[in-house]
C-alpha cells in the first residue's frame, strides 16, 4: 500500500464539514478541497488529481483516461452510492480501490421520495404556483391510503421507502433482481415481476442503479403496462427513464403525474419535462441533507483509513486490488 499523504475532495460543500475529516487530519493527512467547478468533467478531474493518492468524489466523471494519468492514485471513495460515473473495470486494472458508503444516504432519499409522492398526488407544487400568481383554486388530488405502491429496487433505499409506506396505509409490492424474501415477509410486501408491478401500482417509485440492465427501464413499453392515471417517481438515476416516452404518456393522459429528482443530463432538465403542471423536477437533492452528507463523508473517510490500515470491508467494490496489492 502506497503511503497516503493527502486526500482530494471534489464536492465543494464538504469543506463546511471539517469534523468529518478529523480522522484524516489527526493522522497528518492533508485534505485538499475543490473550490471550482462541480461535478468535474473527466479532463478537468484528471488534471486536478494528477499527483493525488486518494480522492473523495461525488458525481465527477472517473473514466479510464483519469486513472491512466493518475499513477499515484490508490483509492477513490464515492460520497454517494451510485457508480455509473466510475469506470470500475479501469479502476481495477490500474490498481485503484473504489468504495461506496453502503446505505449512508438512504434515509434522506427515502424521505424525499415521500415528499415528492405527497406533492405529486395532491398537486402541491401546481397549487402553490397558482396561488403565487393570484389564482385561488381548490384542486382535488387523491389519497395515498389504500392505494398500491410499487417499489422497483428493494435495496437500502427501497427498504426504507417500504417501511414508511405502511404508515401511510399503502399496500406495497416490489420488484428486485435479488429480492430479500425475509424482509418482504416481515413487512408484508408482495414480490412481483416488473410487468405485474407496473400494471397494479397507483404509484411507482424507482430505486435501482444505472447500468446496462436498467438503462431506459421505463420506456414506452413499460409505460403501457402501467395503469392509467398512475404516478411515477424517480430518485434513482435519470437514465433509468426515457423522458420522450414519459412525455407521450403524459400527453395521452395515461400518466397522471411524474416527479423527477434525477435527469439524464445532470444539471439540465429535459425539454420534454418543462412547462408541465403535473411534473415536479428537483436538482438531484435526494441525498442533500446535512445528515446524509455528513454520514456519507464520514463513511468515505473511514473507508480510506481502512484501506491505509489494510482492512478490506464491504464498502470496497473491488477488493482484489487490495488482496493482490
Amino acid at each position: 500500500m502506497k503511503d497516503i499523504q493527502s486526500v482530494y475532495v471534489t464536492p465543494p460543500m464538504l469543506a463546511d464539514m471539517p469534523q468529518a475529516f478529523a480522522p484524516l487530519t489527526e493522522r497528518g493527512i492533508s485534505v485538499i478541497h475543490n473550490n471550482g467547478e462541480y461535478p468535474m468533467p473527466a479532463a478537468q478531474l484528471a488534471a486536478w488529481l494528477m499527483d493525488g493518492q486518494a480522492a473523495i468524489v461525488g458525481l465527477d466523471e472517473l473514466t479510464r483516461d483519469v486513472f491512466a494519468v493518475c499513477p499515484e492514485l490508490t483509492i477513490v471513495a464515492r460520497n454517494g452510492v451510485g457508480l455509473d460515473n466510475v469506470d470500475l473495470v479501469a479502476a481495477t486494472e490500474y490498481g485503484v480501490a473504489v468504495t461506496v458508503p453502503q446505505g449512508a444516504n438512504s434515509t434522506s432519499v427515502a424521505e424525499l421520495t415521500f415528499g415528492l409522492m405527497i406533492s405529486l398526488v395532491r398537486g402541491v407544487v401546481d397549487n402553490h404556483n397558482r396561488v403565487q400568481h393570484g389564482q385561488w383554486e381548490r384542486l382535488h388530488g387523491v389519497e395515498l391510503a389504500g392505494k398500491t405502491l410499487g417499489i422497483i429496487g428493494l435495496g437500502h433505499i427501497g427498504k426504507k421507502v417500504a417501511r414508511r409506506a405502511g404508515a401511510f396505509g399503502l399496500n406495497t409490492i416490489a420488484h428486485d433482481i435479488a429480492p430479500d424474501h425475509d424482509f418482504a415477509r416481515e413487512h408484508r410486501i408482495k414480490l412481483a415481476k416488473l410487468e405485474d408491478l407496473l400494471a397494479n401500482s397507483h404509484v411507482v417509485t424507482l430505486h435501482v442503479p444505472l447500468d446496462s440492465s436498467t438503462q431506459n427501464m421505463i420506456d414506452a413499453a413499460a409505460l403501457q403496462h402501467m395503469r392509467r392515471g398512475a404516478f411515477l417517481i424517480n430518485t434513482a438515476r435519470g437514465g433509468v427513464v426515457n423522458h420522450m416516452a414519459v412525455a407521450t404518456a403524459l400527453d395521452a393522459g395515461h400518466l397522471a403525474g411524474v416527479a423527477l429528482d434525477v435527469h439524464p443530463d445532470e444539471g439540465n432538465v429535459s425539454s420534454y419535462m418543462l412547462g408541465r403542471a403535473n411534473v415536479i423536477t428537483t436538482t438531484h437533492v435526494g441525498a442533500y441533507t446535512y445528515e446524509s452528507l455528513m454520514y456519507t463523508t464520514q463513511a468515505a473517510v473511514q473507508s480510506i483509513i481502512d484501506v491505509i490500515d489494510g482492512k478490506i470491508t464491504r464498502q470496497v467494490l473491488n477488493p482484489e486490488v487490495l488482496q493482490h496489492g
